[in-house]
């Protein structure tokens, strides 16, 4: 277990910073679908779409650039 170099105690660093990498990841995948998923239900409303075209691929395409970024970035380490 790592210690702390001044006080010989072990050091919690690691597990904090990968909550707090995680916790990031979750907060911008959701924050990237919301965007997404809304920019498409105001483009199938100004379109005056009768189907949510814009709305399900946008949403589609977030989810997977999402998981695919996230994916990404846990394998970096």
């Amino acid at each position: 277990m790592p210690t702390d170099k001044k006080s010989n105690q072990p050091s919690d660093k690691k597990p904090v910073d990968n909550y707090i990498r995680f916790s990031t990841m979750g907060l911008q995948m959701g924050a990237t679908i919301f965007l997404f998923t809304y920019a498409g239900i105001k483009l199938d409303e100004w379109l005056k779409f009768s189907f949510p075209a814009f709305t399900i691929s946008l949403a589609l395409f977030s989810v997977i650039a999402s998981i695919y970024v996230v994916a990404k970035q846990a394998m970096k380490g």
